[in-house]
């Protein structure tokens, strides 16, 4: 396994549920900045897991593309409080989707969308846009070491 990140990073072992398939992998943690706030960066090199807004289990789960390029979604639980609409706000009625994602506390969720992006070469910088479920662009979505 390569090392994703140049700072120094604590070595973990996790057991991640993505939909109903659960993957065991050795990962590096760190907390990035971003427009979200902060975000627990975990990545082996092909993908990338970032949790964020804690209090309704915000993930962004994203596969390498190649070339620093990533694409995933993004979800969290629905809520009518306006500061845990991160990214806010979504919905004009919240829980809109059909299909449903997985939060970062194992939870299904209706309130999710798409996410993509880059990495700049030395993976101190993430530029990305992220949609709703129904593809409607929300904006850019910004983290940065």
């Amino acid at each position: 396994m390569r090392k994703f990140f140049s700072l120094s990073a604590l070595m973990l072992f996790s057991v991640t549920i993505y939909s109903t398939t659960i993957y065991s992998t050795s990962v590096y943690a760190e907390t990035w900045n971003s427009d979200w706030g902060p975000v627990i960066v975990e990545a082996d090199g092909n993908t990338f897991v970032g949790r964020y807004n804690m209090p309704v289990g915000g993930i962004v789960v994203m596969d390498h593309q190649g070339g620093g390029n990533y694409s995933g979604y993004w979800a969290r639980s629905c809520t009518s409080t306006k500061r845990y609409q991160i990214p806010a706000p979504v919905y004009t009625s919240e829980g809109s989707c059909r299909e449903k994602r997985r939060t970062a506390k194992g939870r299904m969720t209706k309130c999710w969308g798409y996410i993509s992006g880059n990495a700049n070469p030395s993976n101190t910088r993430f530029q990305g846009t992220f949609m709703t479920c129904n593809n409607r662009r929300l904006g850019e979505w910004n983290g940065w070491k």
